[in-house]
């Protein structure tokens, strides 16, 4: 008998062809309705092949039985792909060799991440090296052991003729689509997505089917079309209740988008553009149309993606009233644990904790989940096996992106690409939403929409019947410093009751936040990523609170505050930034027209660092030097021809200004997945994805964070304390949600200086970083944090 996996609380054991046929049929289940049911089968029945050693059944008793602490020392992840390689990879049949490639790609990626079929040094990729050059001790044995059970054998050559028939219609959809586009090389970019897609669904059928066997379970599916159902019932509804009041124009306007949606939905998935104006009804407009299309065209999920956490909670809320059982709304969105090493081989069996933190990540198998514009790029293109895992959840979805102008510039590419993967071959239907949408049918790497792609027609007329604010130019072209800021905030403040102030940097806010103190007149509110979002949270609804009873109120935020926060401010400051930004901004004055017009005053602030924020630095020189010298400029600041112009410059100036790829690589990371001439003439393989490449330089931010737990109440402090117990993994997958709202993610500097300061506290096997009480301030929260970079997104 050979063991894949001993279960540690009853040492029952699960032989290594149990799991291999578990996982094989959980894998066809995720690719069968995207047409690569037999590819991902034959992935997952080969995956564990080098399990079948004596050797490695010693090992797993040695450490789980007898508890020895053994380094794993048998590469068990290499045979199966060395297996495809050696009796089906034939340069006189290449569609066989991309089949062998891209599934034995995923098996010895399975520990460690997707590797390289090119290498950038000129030497072999890691493909090949391991496939045909590595030594592989007891794999003579491994081949004998597998191919004495009956059926194995047959098993894989019937797998492997599926899987070029499967491949086969694969290529010839790519083919016409391309075509059709002119898209030239995009093939070899849809290729790479695939290799990602069948590694994803290998990740996620191993790492379920093991779960399922340690926890002894096996988990209710969920009956999404049912849910849906009911939640579109739900939200009529409550439509149809509105409808009855006596409507506005506005309101009147409002239906008719919502009605648009819910029209649209009926078509085939396709990528939609949604320009609503801020306070038109976006949240629930694009729910109406994601409901009804799920249930129309059997869509698996439907995730919201959002660049804050602010917007996240704020959304996911308004979401969840409409669902009979709350909990059917996933948010997610802080990474508790950072465990990017410990993707690599099986130590877990050495180290249990890690095994229960592998097995408990959530894997968004989840009728609604909202998430963040970090983890949606992570799942596409982040190092590792945890992230990956999910992609293939963004399958057979309804996805839509609130705020899309948020993608980060040097990413946008990587974003396009992938958006046109999901709609063309995972079958998901894409909504863009924006009230500033970006021109991104027009970049290097387009998005593909089709003709009448906006959802709103008439968008100009529309967009002129929302407005509600008046702009005034303060802007000084040497700059305010914060105590000239500081003195127009204290002017301004006897005109009105609520100001909101949105600044650029976490340090620009906090530094005016402390200038305005001795402010008596009105309640002084700090918002800014250094707070946790239960912080967050609580200090928005504080002030709403103060807003509707009228009570005079100043908040300084980053622009956190700017993009979805349902919130109404009698005038608005904007530090100079990019027209997206400063329409955002102004979203957050008299939003809901409770006066004729709001007034958004423009400022500059020369205390503001923007070396580290090129985005911000070049959106707003943008706005300074094409926008602002536009006649009556400020009357026709936020239409939707304005923002087309502001971006057709800013993309512009962008690529000169930002460097879209690592210095280490000096090239673009997208090149890395279509066509990389400078190492084709090393090419051994049909495939020449270097996705480790792209992996290992791919940061949906520029710096790396680390996420601290924060003891900012009593809930928190009793959620750390329970986090340092030893738990069971259905318990620990329960803490870290829970805990995800008490998170705040710091760069390195900061975690170091934290460090320094005795304030950092290492919890649950050292696996969590907990910040000790004084260390976080009940007004700013984390005080010793500096600007690394644009804050657009929150893990």
């Amino acid at each position: 008998m050979f063991i894949a996996h001993i279960r540690e609380s009853d040492s029952k054991v699960q032989t290594v062809q149990e799991h291999l046929l578990s996982v094989s049929q959980l894998a066809r289940e995720y690719g069968s309705a995207l047409h690569i049911s037999s590819i991902a089968e034959l992935a997952g029945f080969l995956h564990d092949m080098g399990k079948y050693t004596s050797a490695f059944t010693d090992y797993l008793q040695s450490v789980v039985l007898k508890g020895e602490r053994i380094r794993p020392h048998i590469d068990h992840s290499t045979a199966g792909a060395k297996y495809l390689y050696e009796n089906f990879w034939d340069t006189q049949d290449m569609l066989q060799c991309y089949v062998v490639e891209i599934v034995g790609m995923a098996i010895l990626s399975h520990h460690s991440g997707l590797q390289n079929f090119l290498a950038t040094d000129g030497s072999v990729g890691d493909y090949m090296r391991r496939v045909d050059e590595k030594d592989l001790p007891y794999y003579e044995e491994v081949v004998q052991n597998f191919e004495s059970y009956e059926g194995n054998t047959e098993r894989v050559i019937q797998l492997m003729k599926q899987s070029k028939k499967e491949l086969t219609h694969f290529l010839e959809k790519a083919k016409t689509l391309n075509d059709a586009r002119n898209a030239g090389d995009a093939a070899l970019i849809t290729l790479s997505h695939l290799q990602k897609l069948v590694f994803s669904i290998l990740i996620d059928a191993d790492r379920t089917d093991t779960r399922r066997f340690e926890e002894a379970i096996i988990e209710e599916k969920y009956d999404e079309k049912k849910i849906f159902e009911s939640a579109y019932h739900n939200l009529n509804e409550q439509l149809q209740k509105w409808a009855q009041r006596e409507p506005s124009p506005l309101d009147q306007l409002r239906a008719n988008m919502s009605d648009r949606c819910d029209v649209l939905a009926e078509q085939p998935s396709q990528i939609w553009t949604l320009s609503i104006p801020t306070g038109g009804g976006k949240t629930l407009a694009s729910l109406r149309y994601a409901l009804k299309h799920a249930m129309l065209h059997d869509k698996n999920r439907i995730i919201y993606v959002v660049p804050y956490t602010t917007i996240l909670e704020q959304n996911a809320q308004a979401v969840r009233k409409y669902f009979d059982d709350p909990s059917d709304v996933l948010e997610h969105h802080a990474n508790v644990i950072d465990d990017e090493n410990w993707d690599a081989a099986e130590d877990y069996y050495g180290r249990p904790i890690h095994k229960k933190m592998q097995l408990g990540r959530d894997n968004w198998d989840h009728p609604v989940i909202f998430t963040t514009m970090v983890q949606f790029l992570d799942a596409f293109y982040a190092r590792g096996t945890r992230k990956g895992r999910r992609m293939h959840r963004l399958t057979e979805a309804v996805i839509v992106f609130d705020e899309v102008q948020s993608v980060p510039l040097q990413h946008q590419d990587l974003f396009n690409t992938a958006i046109n993967f999901l709609a063309d071959y995972g079958k998901s239907s894409i909504l863009l939403c924006t009230a500033t949408q970006p021109t991104v049918h027009k970049m290097d790497y387009p998005i593909y929409l089709k003709e009448n792609a906006e959802m709103v027609p008439q968008l100009e007329q529309v967009a002129e019947a929302f407005e509600r604010v008046r702009f005034h130019d303060e802007i000084d072209p040497k700059g305010w410093d914060t105590e000239q800021l500081a003195t127009f905030i204290e002017q301004k403040s006897t005109d009105y009751a609520s100001l909101l102030i949105v600044l650029n940097t976490k340090s620009a806010v906090l530094q005016l936040y402390e200038a305005l103190q001795h402010l008596k007149t009105h309640t002084l509110y700090h918002l800014s990523t250094s707070m946790c979002a239960a912080h967050r949270h609580d200090i928005l609804s504080e002030i709403r609170e103060r807003l509707d009873n009228q009570l005079p109120t100043i908040c300084i935020s980053t622009q956190l505050i700017e993009a979805g926060v349902d919130i109404s401010f009698e005038a608005v400051v904007r530090s100079l930034a990019g027209l997206d930004s400063i329409a955002q901004a102004a979203g957050r004055c008299n939003r809901n027209a409770e006066r004729a017009y709001g007034d958004v005053y423009l400022v500059k602030l020369n205390s503001e660092a923007l070396d580290r924020l090129p985005e911000i630095r070049v959106g707003a020189e943008t706005t300074l030097d094409y926008v602002r010298t536009e006649d009556d400029y400020l009357q026709s600041l936020v239409k939707p021809s304005m923002i087309e112009r502001f971006y057709s410059f800013y993309y512009e100036t962008a690529k000169r200004a930002i460097k879209p790829h690592p210095k280490e690589v000096n090239r673009p990371l997208i090149y890395f997945l279509n066509k990389p001439e400078l190492y084709l003439p090393y090419r051994k393989t049909a495939m020449v994805t270097m996705y480790k490449t792209v992996e290992r330089h791919f940061q949906a931010i520029d710096s790396p964070t680390t996420g601290i737990i924060v003891p900012y109440n009593d809930e928190a402090k009793e959620l750390i304390a329970a986090l340092n117990e030893e738990l069971p993994l259905e318990h620990l997958n329960a803490l870290m949600k829970r805990a995800q709202q008490y998170v705040v993610n710091v760069y390195d500097y900061t975690l170091q200086a934290l460090i320094r300061e005795d304030l950092i506290d290492v919890l649950y096997h050292d696996s969590l970083y907990v910040l000790l009480e004084g260390g976080y301030h009940e007004n700013y929260g984390i005080s010793i944090e500096g600007d690394g970079q644009k804050s657009s997104f929150i893990f």
